[in-house]
């Protein structure tokens, strides 16, 4: 089994902050092993979890696109 490691860097346009991401990832079944983040990462992904999934669907509905919503539009 071949793993390679992969790190993905942002840098805001001022440069005063620095987001780094790290994955584990097996090459060979294209799957995530291990995901390692920092704690701002960590809140912006719950803060959209935290969003009433009704906000987004109507969101969604307003653009136009609600083929790209499959079932959630059932919720």
């Amino acid at each position: 089994m071949s793993d390679a490691a992969a790190t993905a860097t942002a840098t805001p346009s001022s440069g005063t902050s620095t987001t780094c991401t790290k994955l584990l990832i097996d090459t060979s079944s294209q799957r995530v092993l291990f995901a390692e983040a920092g704690k701002d990462v960590v809140d912006f992904v719950f803060g959209l979890l935290a969003m009433p999934v009704g906000a987004v669907v109507s969101l969604l509905r307003a653009g136009n696109a609600a083929d790209a919503l499959g079932s959630v539009a059932n919720v």
